[in-house]
Protein backbone atom coordinates (compact mmCIF):
# COMPACT_ATOMS: atom_id res chain seq x y z
CA UNK A 1 0.00 0.00 0.00
CA UNK A 2 2.94 2.33 0.65
CA UNK A 3 4.19 1.62 -2.87
CA UNK A 4 0.79 2.58 -4.26
CA UNK A 5 0.85 5.84 -2.27
CA UNK A 6 4.37 6.62 -3.52
CA UNK A 7 4.43 5.32 -7.08
CA UNK A 8 1.03 4.46 -8.56
CA UNK A 9 0.81 6.62 -11.74
CA UNK A 10 -2.90 7.51 -11.58
CA UNK A 11 -4.81 9.38 -8.89
CA UNK A 12 -8.43 9.69 -7.87
CA UNK A 13 -10.79 6.74 -7.72
CA UNK A 14 -8.41 4.42 -9.57
CA UNK A 15 -5.69 4.98 -6.97
CA UNK A 16 -8.25 4.29 -4.23
CA UNK A 17 -9.08 0.97 -5.93
CA UNK A 18 -5.37 0.18 -6.24
CA UNK A 19 -5.03 0.70 -2.47
CA UNK A 20 -7.97 -1.62 -1.81
CA UNK A 21 -6.43 -4.28 -4.08
CA UNK A 22 -3.02 -3.92 -2.42
CA UNK A 23 -4.72 -4.33 0.95
CA UNK A 24 -5.86 -7.81 -0.15
CA UNK A 25 -2.43 -8.85 -1.50
CA UNK A 26 0.35 -10.76 0.22
CA UNK A 27 3.65 -8.93 0.71
CA UNK A 28 4.91 -10.22 -2.66
CA UNK A 29 1.81 -8.90 -4.46
CA UNK A 30 0.14 -12.30 -4.97
CA UNK A 31 -3.11 -13.97 -3.86
CA UNK A 32 -5.48 -11.16 -4.87
CA UNK A 33 -9.02 -12.44 -5.33
CA UNK A 34 -11.53 -10.19 -3.51
CA UNK A 35 -15.11 -10.12 -4.79
CA UNK A 36 -16.11 -7.22 -7.05
CA UNK A 37 -18.80 -6.32 -4.53
CA UNK A 38 -16.17 -6.11 -1.79
CA UNK A 39 -14.00 -3.70 -3.83
CA UNK A 40 -17.06 -1.67 -4.82
CA UNK A 41 -18.05 -1.35 -1.15
CA UNK A 42 -14.54 -0.34 -0.06
CA UNK A 43 -14.14 2.31 -2.77
CA UNK A 44 -17.82 3.41 -2.76
CA UNK A 45 -18.11 2.85 -6.52
CA UNK A 46 -20.41 0.80 -8.74
CA UNK A 47 -19.56 -2.74 -9.84
CA UNK A 48 -19.22 -1.65 -13.47
CA UNK A 49 -16.80 1.15 -12.54
CA UNK A 50 -14.63 -1.26 -10.55
CA UNK A 51 -14.64 -3.75 -13.45
CA UNK A 52 -13.60 -1.03 -15.92
CA UNK A 53 -10.78 0.12 -13.63
CA UNK A 54 -9.51 -3.45 -13.16
CA UNK A 55 -9.50 -3.92 -16.94
CA UNK A 56 -7.48 -0.69 -17.25
CA UNK A 57 -5.00 -1.89 -14.59
CA UNK A 58 -4.50 -5.15 -16.47
CA UNK A 59 -4.03 -3.29 -19.76
CA UNK A 60 -1.43 -0.97 -18.19
CA UNK A 61 0.55 -3.95 -16.86
CA UNK A 62 0.18 -3.08 -13.17
CA UNK A 63 -2.21 -5.97 -12.46
CA UNK A 64 -1.59 -9.48 -13.82
CA UNK A 65 -4.40 -12.01 -14.14
CA UNK A 66 -3.24 -15.39 -12.83
CA UNK A 67 -6.29 -17.46 -13.84
CA UNK A 68 -9.65 -18.67 -12.63
CA UNK A 69 -10.19 -19.81 -9.06
CA UNK A 70 -12.80 -22.43 -8.29
CA UNK A 71 -15.61 -22.05 -5.78
CA UNK A 72 -18.42 -19.61 -5.14
CA UNK A 73 -17.89 -15.91 -4.45
CA UNK A 74 -15.05 -15.05 -6.86
CA UNK A 75 -13.73 -16.10 -10.28
CA UNK A 76 -10.38 -14.47 -11.08
CA UNK A 77 -7.11 -14.28 -9.16
CA UNK A 78 -4.63 -11.47 -9.77
CA UNK A 79 -1.21 -10.32 -8.65
CA UNK A 80 0.61 -6.99 -8.81
CA UNK A 81 3.33 -6.99 -11.47
CA UNK A 82 6.61 -8.25 -9.88
CA UNK A 83 8.69 -5.77 -11.89
CA UNK A 84 6.67 -2.83 -10.57
CA UNK A 85 7.12 -4.09 -6.99
CA UNK A 86 10.88 -4.22 -7.66
CA UNK A 87 10.85 -0.57 -8.70
CA UNK A 88 10.43 -0.77 -12.46
CA UNK A 89 8.17 1.52 -14.48
CA UNK A 90 5.00 0.22 -16.10
CA UNK A 91 5.14 -0.25 -19.89
CA UNK A 92 2.76 2.70 -20.25
CA UNK A 93 5.24 4.92 -18.33
CA UNK A 94 8.29 4.09 -20.46
CA UNK A 95 9.08 6.94 -22.87
CA UNK A 96 10.04 5.66 -26.37
CA UNK A 97 13.57 6.61 -27.51
CA UNK A 98 13.81 9.61 -29.84
CA UNK A 99 14.24 8.98 -33.57
CA UNK A 100 17.76 10.04 -34.57
CA UNK A 101 18.27 8.54 -38.05
CA UNK A 102 16.36 11.01 -40.25
CA UNK A 103 15.84 10.39 -43.95
CA UNK A 104 18.99 11.28 -45.88
CA UNK A 105 16.95 13.05 -48.56
CA UNK A 106 15.70 15.65 -46.07
CA UNK A 107 17.87 18.52 -44.81
CA UNK A 108 19.71 18.00 -41.53
CA UNK A 109 20.49 20.72 -39.01
CA UNK A 110 22.33 23.57 -40.68
CA UNK A 111 21.46 22.43 -44.24
CA UNK A 112 19.15 24.17 -46.71
CA UNK A 113 16.01 22.49 -48.02
CA UNK A 114 16.55 21.71 -51.73
CA UNK A 115 13.50 19.48 -52.32
CA UNK A 116 10.42 20.84 -54.06
CA UNK A 117 6.95 20.29 -52.57
CA UNK A 118 6.17 17.80 -55.35
CA UNK A 119 9.29 15.74 -54.50
CA UNK A 120 8.31 15.68 -50.84
CA UNK A 121 4.89 14.33 -51.68
CA UNK A 122 2.95 16.67 -49.36
CA UNK A 123 1.68 20.22 -49.67
CA UNK A 124 0.41 22.41 -46.84
CA UNK A 125 -1.79 25.40 -47.57
CA UNK A 126 -2.27 28.51 -45.47
CA UNK A 127 -5.12 26.88 -43.51
CA UNK A 128 -2.95 24.01 -42.40
CA UNK A 129 -4.84 21.34 -44.39
CA UNK A 130 -2.35 18.76 -45.60
CA UNK A 131 -2.77 17.14 -49.03
CA UNK A 132 -0.68 14.66 -50.97
CA UNK A 133 0.52 15.14 -54.53
CA UNK A 134 -2.79 13.82 -55.91
CA UNK A 135 -4.84 16.30 -53.88
CA UNK A 136 -6.36 13.86 -51.39
CA UNK A 137 -7.15 15.75 -48.20
CA UNK A 138 -5.97 14.12 -44.98
CA UNK A 139 -7.99 14.43 -41.80
CA UNK A 140 -6.64 16.35 -38.85
CA UNK A 141 -5.28 14.29 -35.90
CA UNK A 142 -8.26 15.26 -33.76
CA UNK A 143 -10.85 14.02 -36.26
CA UNK A 144 -8.91 10.87 -37.22
CA UNK A 145 -8.52 9.61 -33.67
CA UNK A 146 -10.67 6.48 -33.16
CA UNK A 147 -13.48 6.66 -30.67
CA UNK A 148 -12.67 5.24 -27.25
CA UNK A 149 -14.68 2.48 -25.66
CA UNK A 150 -15.51 3.69 -22.16
CA UNK A 151 -16.90 0.32 -21.08
CA UNK A 152 -14.22 -2.29 -21.92
CA UNK A 153 -14.78 -5.99 -21.42
CA UNK A 154 -13.40 -7.66 -18.33
CA UNK A 155 -10.05 -9.47 -18.72
CA UNK A 156 -10.33 -12.43 -21.15
CA UNK A 157 -13.86 -11.33 -22.13
CA UNK A 158 -15.88 -12.18 -19.04
CA UNK A 159 -17.74 -15.35 -18.03
CA UNK A 160 -18.85 -18.22 -20.24
CA UNK A 161 -22.32 -19.79 -20.25
CA UNK A 162 -23.96 -17.33 -22.64
CA UNK A 163 -24.89 -19.97 -25.22
CA UNK A 164 -26.76 -22.07 -22.65
CA UNK A 165 -28.96 -19.15 -21.54
CA UNK A 166 -29.39 -17.80 -25.06
CA UNK A 167 -30.66 -21.18 -26.27
CA UNK A 168 -33.53 -21.22 -23.75
CA UNK A 169 -34.41 -17.51 -23.89
CA UNK A 170 -37.53 -17.05 -26.07
CA UNK A 171 -36.57 -13.70 -27.70
CA UNK A 172 -33.54 -14.01 -30.01
CA UNK A 173 -33.36 -10.38 -31.14
CA UNK A 174 -30.12 -8.42 -30.68
CA UNK A 175 -27.71 -11.28 -30.02
CA UNK A 176 -24.51 -9.21 -30.34
CA UNK A 177 -25.67 -6.59 -27.84
CA UNK A 178 -26.95 -9.25 -25.45
CA UNK A 179 -23.68 -11.22 -25.56
CA UNK A 180 -21.58 -8.13 -24.97
CA UNK A 181 -23.70 -7.09 -21.97
CA UNK A 182 -23.55 -10.64 -20.59
CA UNK A 183 -19.75 -10.77 -20.90
CA UNK A 184 -19.41 -7.43 -19.11
CA UNK A 185 -21.68 -8.71 -16.34
CA UNK A 186 -19.54 -11.89 -16.06
CA UNK A 187 -22.02 -13.79 -13.84
CA UNK A 188 -20.75 -16.46 -11.47
CA UNK A 189 -21.79 -20.10 -11.86
CA UNK A 190 -24.36 -19.65 -9.08
CA UNK A 191 -25.84 -16.55 -10.75
CA UNK A 192 -25.98 -18.35 -14.10
CA UNK A 193 -28.06 -21.09 -12.48
CA UNK A 194 -30.32 -18.42 -10.95
CA UNK A 195 -30.77 -16.85 -14.40
CA UNK A 196 -31.55 -20.22 -15.99
CA UNK A 197 -34.22 -21.03 -13.38
CA UNK A 198 -35.75 -17.56 -13.79
CA UNK A 199 -35.93 -17.87 -17.58
CA UNK A 200 -37.47 -21.33 -17.42
CA UNK A 201 -40.15 -20.04 -15.03
CA UNK A 202 -40.80 -16.70 -16.76
CA UNK A 203 -41.15 -18.21 -20.24
CA UNK A 204 -44.28 -20.00 -18.97
CA UNK A 205 -45.78 -16.87 -17.43
CA UNK A 206 -48.93 -15.31 -18.82
CA UNK A 207 -47.14 -12.12 -19.82
CA UNK A 208 -44.45 -13.90 -21.86
CA UNK A 209 -46.86 -16.28 -23.60
CA UNK A 210 -49.41 -13.57 -24.48
CA UNK A 211 -49.79 -12.79 -28.21
CA UNK A 212 -47.13 -15.29 -29.21
CA UNK A 213 -44.41 -13.84 -26.97
CA UNK A 214 -44.77 -10.24 -28.19
CA UNK A 215 -44.04 -8.87 -24.70
CA UNK A 216 -40.86 -10.86 -24.02
CA UNK A 217 -38.08 -8.26 -23.57
CA UNK A 218 -34.83 -8.50 -25.51
CA UNK A 219 -32.22 -10.54 -23.67
CA UNK A 220 -29.93 -7.49 -23.37
CA UNK A 221 -32.76 -5.58 -21.67
CA UNK A 222 -33.48 -8.55 -19.40
CA UNK A 223 -29.85 -8.58 -18.28
CA UNK A 224 -29.64 -4.80 -17.86
CA UNK A 225 -32.73 -4.68 -15.65
CA UNK A 226 -31.72 -7.80 -13.63
CA UNK A 227 -35.06 -9.39 -14.47
CA UNK A 228 -33.98 -12.71 -12.96
CA UNK A 229 -35.00 -11.11 -9.65
CA UNK A 230 -38.60 -10.53 -10.77
CA UNK A 231 -41.34 -12.24 -8.77
CA UNK A 232 -40.80 -15.91 -8.05
CA UNK A 233 -39.03 -16.57 -11.32
CA UNK A 234 -35.81 -17.54 -9.60
CA UNK A 235 -37.69 -20.17 -7.51
CA UNK A 236 -35.36 -21.49 -4.89
CA UNK A 237 -32.04 -20.19 -6.16
CA UNK A 238 -32.93 -16.49 -5.82
CA UNK A 239 -33.18 -16.93 -2.08
CA UNK A 240 -29.57 -18.05 -2.17
CA UNK A 241 -28.18 -14.96 -3.86
CA UNK A 242 -25.86 -14.61 -0.86
CA UNK A 243 -23.72 -17.39 -2.37
CA UNK A 244 -22.74 -15.18 -5.31
CA UNK A 245 -20.42 -12.84 -3.38
CA UNK A 246 -17.82 -13.23 -0.70
CA UNK A 247 -19.55 -10.55 1.37
CA UNK A 248 -22.78 -12.55 1.26
CA UNK A 249 -21.03 -15.77 2.27
CA UNK A 250 -19.28 -14.06 5.19
CA UNK A 251 -22.57 -12.51 6.33
CA UNK A 252 -24.31 -15.89 6.16
CA UNK A 253 -21.48 -17.44 8.22
CA UNK A 254 -21.99 -14.82 10.94
CA UNK A 255 -25.73 -15.48 10.86
CA UNK A 256 -25.07 -19.19 11.40
CA UNK A 257 -22.48 -18.48 14.15
CA UNK A 258 -19.68 -20.00 12.06
CA UNK A 259 -16.22 -18.49 12.79
CA UNK A 260 -14.90 -16.28 10.00
CA UNK A 261 -12.47 -17.72 7.47
CA UNK A 262 -8.88 -17.43 8.74
CA UNK A 263 -6.88 -16.27 5.72
CA UNK A 264 -3.62 -16.08 7.71
CA UNK A 265 -3.93 -19.70 8.84
CA UNK A 266 -4.69 -20.80 5.28
CA UNK A 267 -1.63 -18.95 3.91
CA UNK A 268 0.51 -20.84 6.46
CA UNK A 269 -1.01 -24.19 5.47
CA UNK A 270 -2.90 -24.65 8.73
CA UNK A 271 -6.48 -23.88 7.71
CA UNK A 272 -9.13 -24.65 5.06
CA UNK A 273 -9.33 -22.86 1.73
CA UNK A 274 -12.09 -20.34 1.11
CA UNK A 275 -13.97 -22.75 -1.19
CA UNK A 276 -13.95 -25.34 1.64
CA UNK A 277 -15.18 -22.65 4.05
CA UNK A 278 -17.92 -21.75 1.57
CA UNK A 279 -19.04 -25.37 1.33
CA UNK A 280 -19.28 -25.54 5.12
CA UNK A 281 -21.50 -22.44 5.18
CA UNK A 282 -23.70 -23.81 2.38
CA UNK A 283 -24.15 -27.15 4.14
CA UNK A 284 -25.04 -25.40 7.40
CA UNK A 285 -27.58 -23.17 5.62
CA UNK A 286 -29.16 -26.16 3.88
CA UNK A 287 -29.36 -28.06 7.17
CA UNK A 288 -31.13 -25.13 8.81
CA UNK A 289 -33.57 -24.84 5.88
CA UNK A 290 -34.33 -28.56 6.10
CA UNK A 291 -34.93 -28.31 9.85
CA UNK A 292 -37.32 -25.40 9.35
CA UNK A 293 -39.22 -27.10 6.50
Amino acid sequence: MTMVFDRYPVGGAERLLALAIADHAHDDGTHIFPAIDTLAHKTMQSRSTVQRQIAKMVASGWLVRMGNRTGRGYTNEYRIAPGWIDGELLPSQVVPPPVTDAEASYPQAGQSDTLSPGEKGVIQNEKGVTTDAKGVTAMTPESSEPSKNHTPLPPDGGADGFETLWSIYPNHDGRAKAERRYRRLAPSAALQQTMRSAIEAQRLSKRWTKDGGEYVPAFATWLRDERWLDGSGASGTACRAWQETRAGIDAKARELCIPAWDEVAFSLGRGPSYPAFTERVVRAAEAREAACA
